[in-house]
């Protein structure tokens, strides 16, 4: 029996699902690989069982078929959606080993994404929304999973198999697609349960002690009644860091394993239930940041247009910077000059080593279940989606990236969420259609930071004035190893949310060539948490008394008061458990959205739409209250959607604009609560959530496919993006400036937004060419290119990746009954060096924890039941 997607083939003709590219024409079987037609490496089928829709012969002059979505939560072709979306189909997905977010960065132009481990994870669209590594923020680029919201980045992290689609929606998604969406949302769909039996394997063995594999089988359990379907995967591969430390081992590895099991009930006509269930799980060691560079001169700030005067006049640049040399501060480097550390030279400049005193795995835990009802009633369908979720995360860090002991940093986060959404659709004519729904989640989460203090951390930590009192007598060395050593610090913190929606989204189909879609949406959100910092020794005793110790080992009086001022400054501010300050807000979104068809191919389409990101119970370093307000956005879109040269060419072209006041944004605020403890002269900072008046982001996007021949096909897409800050004058300034007053500060004003590269691009081939008794061979290759951009949340020229470009190439050939295919494939053949990720430390390291995988060659089996 043909699905309802495979009769939709346009004009009637049959067609067929060629590695995402539904073609017209020609033959196949569900989830095999095509023999004789273009493949389209990045686009999305029409249905999953498409291919097997249809046996007609192969038509030479057919074209592109439509592309079915659920974007908008109901089925319709992707170009008669107003929204800038890339689709990217389950064939797609199996053949370029599509698997992770970072992974898909390579797919959708536009999207980026910052990995180095599930807490700090980070995606971004369109430059916009990639502050991590904060437990109690939320993302502005929503991630949703067979229909349920993800309430914490972290729980993207695994590997997505057996998928029927990835669709990334761009623009503010919150009138349908749950809370904050307001930058866009990427859409994962299952494939679902089938009553006739198929399979599927994917096999994988490579450079870097590579071994991977999934699988999923479907068949019915009750025929007619019950399907159920089941995937796994495994997924190992050394890393390509090497610790040169006796501790051994690699950095940047994979070891992860999952997966799912659904059920589909259909007792009645019209009435389906879906239950799922999915594990996935990662034990990596993945969480270092070599260090490639130190900041061993500062700029001299008179001659830095950038800094601002406390009377806030901005001070010319010269022609040329003007450096000098940093002294009096400590650097990554200057530290191991102590003669503590024996004349060590730790490891500066390299991509591949590290010599790491600890290096253990972080632990990733995702799991949960959901039911998804349908039942259809005449013209009226009513939803309920069901769902529960936990993320767990446990990280144990090298603190200082050497073989000494001073100090292992990490957290501990527990976290869960549950969501019902009730939604009712009802297609009244055929002028009018609308949904309307009820949306609640609740999430909850403990994140204990973590540092355990080791016998190098004092003689680290130090400041040259203590560390020149303590060390070189036998009572001073004693005192200097005690002041740090198996001390304990816990920071934690318990952000709860309840969030409360009404949403509603109609169209109105007043000719049939015009629609005007309307949509409101309004949330309420109760927000807590509370925070508290302790300090103890790592069985839990309190701290002993250095004045005690130091007068039991004959210490001078200065001895004593340099080991108490190196624990009171590297410790701060401890405090027992407070309650932050409670948000309770409304919040409303709307959107409206014009379209035209001029022609059955084109169609022209426009929306403005606003959206609201709620705000953030978050605390100081020393527990004071430190809310962030809630980001707000305002969204237009302008753009036409083509289907051209016969249906050969799919052509679209977006021109967005989106302004975002008080962006929420982690950047470095003065401490002046560290600074005065520590009191040695230099100015502190502390890393935060906090509001960045306005940005906005201007450019135009291009995407389309282009199916050459019955053989070859092309993708392609391209993004200009100028995302700016419209109005920070205030920032802090960056590292290199040295600042030395607490009211000198920088102005980002008209600068690119961090993390947002101006220019990106995506081409893609796919080639097929039958060669002998009925095998094909099998060619493809991807590439993507980002502009340069800057990592650092401070804008130091240090953060800055210049532009660079991945390719990913295959070879391979398909057998006569198109269930195995074989493939030679190679990512980033061309060994490019880049990193996604910046961090800048205190101590003037600059370290890449977001390094991109180096060159890869494997061989992949494919096999289809």
């Amino acid at each position: 029996m043909k699905s309802r997607q495979a009769q939709r083939a346009f004009h009637g003709k049959p067609h067929w699902e060629i590695f995402g590219l539904a073609i017209l024409g020609g033959s196949g079987m569900a989830g095999a690989l095509p023999v004789a037609a273009a493949a389209a490496p990045d686009a999305v089928s029409a249905a999953p069982d498409a291919a097997a829709a249809d046996s007609a012969g192969a038509d030479a002059d057919a074209g592109i078929s439509e592309v079915l979505v659920t974007s908008r939560n109901r089925e319709e072709s992707s170009q008669d959606v107003p929204i800038p979306i890339s689709v990217i189909g389950s064939q797609a997905l199996v053949r370029d080993g599509t698997l992770s977010i970072q992974d898909l960065t390579q797919k959708a132009p536009g999207l980026e994404a910052t990995t180095p481990n599930s807490r700090r994870t980070g995606i971004s669209l369109r430059g916009i929304g990639k502050s991590a590594g904060n437990d109690a923020l939320e993302a502005s680029m929503g991630v949703l999973v067979d229909g349920v919201y993800l309430t914490h980045p972290g729980m993207t992290y695994q590997d997505f198999t057996d998928l029927d689609r990835i669709e990334v929606l761009r623009g503010p998604q919150g009138t349908l697609l749950g809370k904050n969406t307001t930058i866009g949302a990427l859409n994962f769909v299952s494939k679902s349960p089938t009553f006739q039996p198929e399979g599927s394997g994917t096999f994988t063995i490579g450079e870097r002690n590579t071994r991977s594999s999934n699988a999923s089988y479907s068949a019915a359990l009750i025929d007619g009644l019950v399907a159920y379907r089941a995937s796994a995967f495994v997924d190992k591969q050394d890393g390509y860091i090497t610790n040169v430390n006796t501790e051994g081992g690699t950095t940047n590895e994979k070891n992860r394993s999952g997966g799912r099991l659904q059920l589909l009930f259909t007792p009645a006509a019209g009435f389906t239930a879906r239950v799922n269930a999915d594990f996935a799980e990662s034990n990596e060691r993945s969480n270092t940041k070599p260090v490639v560079a130190v900041l061993t001169r500062w700029d001299d700030p008179a001659h830095t247009s950038r800094v601002t005067t406390p009377g806030g006049t901005g001070v010319p640049a010269t022609a040329a910077a003007v450096q000098q040399q940093n002294t009096g501060t400590n650097t990554y480097t200057s530290i191991f000059n102590r003669a503590w550390f024996g004349g060590y030279v730790p490891i500066v400049g390299s991509w591949s080593a590290e010599d790491l005193n600890l290096n253990v795995p972080v632990f990733t835990r995702n799991q949960g279940v959901s039911a998804d009802l349908n039942w259809t009633l005449g013209s009226v369908t009513l939803t309920l989606i069901s769902a529960a979720r936990s993320y767990g995360f446990d990280a144990k860090n090298d603190a200082d990236q050497t073989k000494f002991d001073t100090g292992r940093t990490g957290t501990f986060i527990d976290a869960s969420q549950q969501s019902h959404e009730f939604r009712l659709t009802h297609t009244v004519s055929e002028r009018f259609d609308y949904q309307a729904g009820l949306f609640f989640l609740h999430s909850s989460l403990t994140s204990i930071g973590r540092t355990l203090y080791g016998a190098d951390s004092g003689a680290y930590s130090a400041r040259n004035g203590d560390y020149n009192v303590l060390y070189g007598s036998g009572a001073g060395d004693q005192l200097l190893q005690a002041s740090l050593n198996r001390v304990y610090l816990k920071n934690t913190i318990t952000p709860d949310t309840r969030s409360y929606a009404a949403f509603g989204q109609a169209n109105w189909h007043f000719t049939d060539r015009a629609t005007l879609t309307l949509g409101l949406r309004e949330t309420y959100e109760d927000k807590t948490n509370t925070s508290s910092k302790a300090a103890t020794f790592i069985d839990g005793s309190p701290l002993n008394s250095l004045t005690a110790l130091g007068n039991s080992l004959g210490a001078t009086a200065q001895q004593i008061a340099s080991a108490n001022n190196i624990r009171a400054t590297t410790v701060g501010t401890t405090y027992s458990t407070v309650e932050g300050t409670p948000i309770k807000a409304y919040a409303l979104s709307w959107l409206a959205s014009p379209t035209y068809k001029l022609t059955e191919g084109v169609m022209l389409y426009g929306s403005a739409a606003a959206g609201q990101k709620s705000g953030s119970v978050q605390f100081s370093s020393s527990g004071g209250p430190l809310n962030v307000q809630p980001e707000k956005v305002l969204d237009f879109e302008l753009g036409i959607k083509s289907l051209l040269l016969d249906k050969r060419l799919e052509l679209n072209v977006n021109l967005f604009q989106t302004r975002v006041r008080d962006y929420q944004q982690t950047t470095s605020l003065f401490d002046p609560a560290t600074t005065a403890v520590k009191n040695d002269g230099t100015l502190y900072y502390q890393s935060v959530l906090g509001n960045i008046p306005e940005i906005r982001a201007r450019g135009v996007e291009l995407e389309g496919v282009l199916a050459l021949t019955q053989h070859l096909s092309f993708t392609f897409g391209a993004t200009y993006n100028n995302a700016i800050y419209t109005d920070w004058h205030t920032a802090t300034c960056p590292a290199e400036l040295n600042v030395k007053s607490s009211t000198t500060v920088c102005n980002n004003t008209g600068k690119q937004i961090v993390a947002a590269p101006r220019y990106t691009s995506n081409l893609g081939l796919d080639y097929r060419q039958p060669v002998h008794g009925g095998f094909v061979g099998h060619a493809w290759a991807s590439n993507v290119f980002r502009s340069k951009q800057n990592f650092d949340n401070n804008l130091s020229r240090y953060g800055i990746q210049g532009a660079y470009g991945v390719t990913d190439v295959g070879l391979g050939v398909l057998s006569p009954n198109e269930k195995v295919e074989v493939d030679f494939v190679s990512k980033n053949v061309f060994n490019k060096r880049y990193t996604t990720s910046v961090t800048l430390g205190t101590d003037g390291s600059v370290g890449y924890d977001g390094i991109g995988d180096p060159r890869w060659v494997a061989v992949v089996l494919h096999v289809n039941l």
